[in-house]
Parts: structure tokens; sequence; C-alpha cells
């Protein structure tokens, strides 16, 4: 475990939850008001009125006032281990429903487990930075590696390449915050079980490690091969967060 790079991500995590750095140094949960604050990261253009992160076995809730009084009654003494049980997640987007608003994804994250960064061999790279990007937001290839969203814009990019400069797999990274960069992977079908997701992933780790950013890994419960990759790496999971988004009524 890297000490410093978690000091960062707790101080990125203290302006997204309204909280202090020393509230995560203890396992007693936390439910602050709702703030958007300078710095803090940006997922929606919508008004938010819930956040909710589990850290150490701890939740701390960010809640708009319409919800904070029934997340202090509900919340305030759950297990964060148990937070994300279907039967309890299913209780909070009930509530949740009462404003418009729905449970959008649970997601876990994986930080480097040290600063090592051991180069990759046996893969030729490519990289491309934030002008770069752009030619690929057609491109459904990639549509984990970028996000195209200006809350968190993409900002570098590398691929393994071919001997004919052909792509085989792409990894980016997206700007979440000043602090934290977010990182995605795509491998074309005809890639697949080389090893290249890995080895995007740990390539874009180290670069960004070298630009002096905390590189994160995101990734759903459901899928374990996005874990493995995670964990092949040089990453470690170490929270996790519930994400809501406005109902949509057409679906």
């Amino acid at each position: 475990m890297n000490e410093n790079i978690l000091i960062k991500v707790k101080e990125q995590l203290a302006k997204d939850y309204n909280c202090r750095i020393e509230d995560f140094d203890n396992n007693k949960n936390l439910i602050t008001d709702l703030k958007i604050i300078d710095g803090s990261r940006k997922y929606s253009s919508d008004k938010e009125i819930l956040k909710i992160l589990i850290i150490n076995g701890k939740t701390v809730i960010s809640a708009d006032k319409c919800i904070k009084n029934w997340c202090i009654e509900k919340l305030s003494n759950f297990p964060g281990e148990w937070m994300f049980l279907y039967s309890v997640l299913r209780r909070i987007d009930k509530k949740l429903n009462e404003f418009g608003y729905e449970i959008d994804n649970t997601h876990h994250y994986y930080l480097p487990k040290d600063s090592n960064l051991e180069e990759i061999n046996g893969f030729k790279l490519k990289w491309f930075e934030k002008d770069d990007i752009l030619q690929f937001k057609d491109d459904n290839r990639f549509d984990e590696a970028f996000a195209f969203n200006k809350n968190y814009p993409d900002v570098l990019g590398v691929a393994v390449v071919d001997n004919e400069e052909n792509i085989l797999g792409m990894a980016g990274a997206s700007e979440d915050s000043n602090i934290m960069w977010q990182i995605g992977v795509n491998v074309l079908p005809e890639a697949n079980g080389r090893g290249i997701a890995s080895a995007l992933v740990q390539s874009l780790k180290n670069e960004i490690l070298k630009r002096g950013k905390v590189p994160f890994y995101g990734t759903v419960e459901s899928h374990i091969i996005s874990q493995k990759v995670a964990l092949k790496s040089g990453f470690y999971p170490v929270f996790a967060e519930v994400k809501i988004r406005k109902v949509n009524k057409e679906i």
C-alpha cells in the first residue's frame, strides 16, 4: 500500500463528501450535508441528492435535505460492509423514487499498490494526448477507454498496435479531478486472451504516476474479468460508491 497515494485520495473524497480527512480514521458511519465543494468530482450535470461512499468498512453519505433525515434513521447504524446488499439498495432506490431519482450503479474502485514503474515488454504502444483522442469520438470500439464527457474529460490514451499500426486495444484516462485520473480499457474481440488489457492498464497507470496524478480503476461486482485486469495491473480495491441518476421515464 502506498500511503502517499491513499492520503491524496482521502483528500479528494473529503471534498466529494463534505467531510474531514480525519473522518476516515474511524469506522463510525457519517452523514453530511450534500454540498458542491470546489475541486470535488462531478459525474452528472443533474442536481445530486445523494452520494454514498464505503471505505474501510465505513459508510459516508452526503445527502440533500429532502432525504437526509431518512438516511439518518435508516442507514446511520447499518454496517458499511453490507450496504450494497440488494435488499438494502432496493430500499434506498425506493426512497429515491419518491424524488424522481434512482440508483444508476454501484462501483468499487482500485488504487495502485505502490509506485512501481516497471516497464511492460512485448507490446508495441502508441500514445494519444488530449487533442489526439478526439479522433475516436464516434468509435464504439473504445467506449470504455474514453467517455467524451465535459464533467470528466479524457486526457490521455494508450493503444497496443500490431506491426501494421492496427489498434488491438486501448486504455484511456479521464480527469475526474485535479488529483485523480480514472482508467478505462477496451480490447478488440480478436485480440482477447493475450494479456493486452493488463498491459495497457499498467502502462497507463505508470504514465499517470509519472505525471504526478493518482490513477484509479473502477468496475462493478459482476465484471470478474475487469476485476482480474485491475489486480494483474498492480491495483488493489480500496473504496466503493453508489451513483444515482434522475429516473428516465422513457425506459
